[in-house]
């Protein structure tokens, strides 16, 4: 997938920047001049999948921003790179596969990164927050927000953050460049993501098509979510306050060490009114569906860090590193997969609680290895 192939590149970056350059520019020439991207593909046959979800497209934006903060090269925001070029979706089509081929135009990477903003800058919903579309990171959400109102409140965290690192990476390559109209922007998106989407004692997931809350505590599925509460502190959307609320919320709600995991919500989904997408269809406890997913626990111990809890981050790193999983008998029994390599998914369904999902995960693995 597009957004997997930036965040494995992008977290290899201390050790190999040429590969996370070059992963930066074909992912570049994968956008569509409208600035949506192919969700995958398969350049063998020009085969791809265009699609409504909403947050491909900014994790170009998010890559090369941290791409060229640790490897200091500017120039790659010069290199040219075409446009993919393939049939549009109509209003009633979420996602189709097409045949693509390359424009023989060619803008610089930073009008591709400019192109990705302008986009998700201009898809905001009656909150003024990001559309969820087809979907935002949570794949399986992909109808919360497929009749073009839902809005996804961890997006809205999340260009906020691209916004922030854009103008911080513009402000030492062009001095003279505009920035005043993403300034003005955050500034309104801060204060929509804290008066909209505050829930009592922390922050909401979503707002479905029919405007009902999703990760609220008013539900009885999906009371909270774990992805939204950790962007919002590194963000820096959270105060404080709203800090220490997200984090206390997060270990009453959501962190279960005696079976060393922290889910990604909670309660599973099995019966929701409003359907969320194909994560109602995992079995309660697996995977996305009230699991631990590995990628969300680095963006948890990631906000540790940043609010200053670095003695507790460390420890939920040493709870989930898979080799204190295998140090005994029982837990290797319960684990049951390799002790030496991260799975992305670990279970939290009733009497599989701890046992390890799917290994070899690229993706968890990168953001621990660059962040932890």
């Amino acid at each position: 997938r597009y957004r997997d192939q930036l965040q494995d590149a992008m977290n290899i970056v201390m050790v190999q920047p040429e590969f996370t350059k070059n992963q930066i520019l074909i992912n570049a020439a994968h956008q569509f001049e409208e600035g949506d991207v192919l969700h995958w593909w398969h350049e063998a046959n020009k085969f791809g999948l265009r699609s409504k979800y909403k947050d491909d497209y900014l994790w170009l934006v998010y890559a090369t921003c941290n791409y060229v903060e640790i490897s200091g090269d500017y120039e790659i925001l010069n290199e040219k790179v075409p446009y993919a070029v393939g049939d549009i979706l109509s209003e009633y089509e979420n996602e189709k596969g097409i045949n693509f081929s390359y424009s023989s135009k060619k803008d610089t990477l930073l009008e591709h990164l400019i192109k990705s903003l302008k986009l998700s800058m201009n898809s905001l919903g009656s909150h003024k927050l990001p559309l969820m579309g087809g979907g935002d990171w949570n794949d399986g959400m992909n109808k919360v927000g497929i009749k073009g109102k839902g809005e996804s409140v961890w997006l809205g965290f999340f260009l906020y953050e691209n916004i922030t690192l854009f103008m911080k990476m513009m402000k030492k390559f062009n001095k003279a460049f505009d920035l005043e109209k993403y300034v003005t922007f955050n500034e309104k998106l801060e204060q929509n993501l804290n008066k909209k989407a505050w829930d009592k004692d922390y922050y909401l997931r979503a707002y479905f098509d029919n405007g009902d809350k999703l990760g609220s505590h008013e539900n009885s599925e999906c009371k909270i979510d774990l992805i939204c509460q950790s962007f919002s502190i590194i963000s820096g959307v959270a105060n404080k306050e709203r800090t220490e609320s997200c984090i206390k919320a997060v270990e009453k709600q959501l962190v279960d060490e005696p079976h060393g995991i922290i889910k990604l919500l909670t309660q599973p989904f099995k019966k929701s009114l409003n359907n969320p997408g194909y994560i109602m269809d995992y079995p309660r406890g697996i995977r996305e569906n009230g699991g631990q997913y590995t990628h969300a626990v680095s963006w948890y111990l990631m906000a540790l860090i940043k609010a200053g809890y670095h003695d507790r981050a460390y420890r939920y790193y040493q709870m989930i590193n898979p080799v204190n999983r295998t140090d005994t008998f029982e837990k290797t029994n319960s684990y049951k997969t390799e002790p030496y390599v991260i799975a992305a998914d670990i279970y939290s369904a009733k009497d599989r609680e701890g046992r390890g999902g799917w290994t070899w995960y690229t993706g968890s693995a990168g953001w621990f290895y660059k962040d932890l």
